[in-house]
């Protein structure tokens, strides 16, 4: 491998890697601008509680959904709520398991004045008319031995799992947003990786500077997420990618390779900033490997003889 350090190929790859480092990352950077924009947070959020809390009446007036009415209107979910703002634009982004218990807690006994017990709370729920959320909480409780501390941690947990249900939602819609963004994006960039490692190789200029901005970012905390500045986009993305004069005149077979070079990199960006930061560092790590030449303060003098030390840490006699 030591024949790979420093060379042309190594530093081709590194600049590709950079290249698809700050595509991702312009990438995430919509993706959480449009997530931002359209709420889908707040949304998944609220869909989450509505599966929970849902199909349960109150024994007035039957409403199926008293409960979760009832959860939003209680001061601890409500004061969470933006302000101004009406639906799941007023929805929290995150509500904490231990609030969601203590509200849900707090509703199932509506005719406990202070603090409550076990009793109250099993009582309380009993009380409630045959629906989905008064079993499932009396099946948690139940489980919890008498104990309302345990009885509450149960609630948490319920309430988290389902949490990470609605993770993997967000996940999975991200993940097929991410792939439309970098299909756009690449295509307006003309990212065609075919193209971009046939420049690196003929231009050491261009290879050079992105070789040595790869080197910058891989040096940062947050170099995986830091947004990606003007200068970057300039300075390295601008000698590779963009559409020239000559970027539409090309024959079948260029428009081919090029449209095989863009999938490359749709695929590449898609993977994430994260893993594209993660393999920056470790081609960074092997570009800088090998041993350190000794400095003039380490290195021994002509015609003198190391030093030796005994046990106890005191300088011995020097050898002959």
């Amino acid at each position: 491998m030591s024949g790979l350090f420093n060379s042309t190929t190594l530093d081709v790859i590194l600049g590709l890697v950079f290249v698809y480092l700050l595509l991702a990352i312009m990438c995430t950077t919509i993706n959480e601008w449009l997530a931002g924009v359209l709420n889908t947070r707040s949304i998944n959020l609220a869909s989450g509680v509505r599966q929970l809390l849902d199909k349960q009446a109150e024994v007035k007036d039957g409403n199926e959904d008293a409960f979760l009415q009832m959860f939003y209107a209680h001061p601890l979910i409500s004061g969470m709520c933006r302000p101004g703002k009406t639906g799941t634009d007023a929805h929290p982004v995150y509500i904490p398991s231990r609030t969601f218990a203590t509200a849900v807690m707090d509703i199932a006994t509506p005719n406990t004045i202070g603090a409550i017990t076990f009793a109250d709370l099993e009582s309380g729920l009993k009380a409630w008319p045959d629906g989905d959320v008064k079993r499932a909480l009396l099946a948690l409780i139940q489980n919890a031995h008498g104990d309302l501390g345990q009885a509450q941690k149960n609630i948490e947990a319920w309430f988290d799992d389902s949490m990470d249900r609605v993770s993997g939602w967000y996940k999975r819609k991200t993940q097929v947003v991410t792939v439309v963004i970098a299909v756009v994006l690449t295509v307006c960039a003309n990212a065609d990786t075919i193209a971009i490692v046939r420049n690196l190789w003929k231009n050491p200029t261009e290879r050079a500077l992105l070789v040595q901005q790869a080197q910058n970012r891989a040096g940062q905390p947050n170099g995986g997420t830091a947004a990606v500045s003007n200068n970057d986009i300039d300075t390295a993305l601008g000698g590779v990618l963009g559409w020239g004069k000559d970027s539409l005149d090309l024959t079948a077979g260029d428009w081919i390779q090029r449209v095989l070079g863009w999938l490359l990199t749709m695929v590449a960006v898609s993977l994430g900033a994260p893993f594209w930061f993660d393999i920056l560092n470790k081609l960074v790590n092997i570009r800088n490997a090998g041993n350190k030449p000794a400095t003039s303060d380490t290195e021994p003098k002509p015609g003198t003889a190391p030093l030796v030390v005994n046990v106890q840490g005191a300088p011995a006699a020097k050898t002959p």
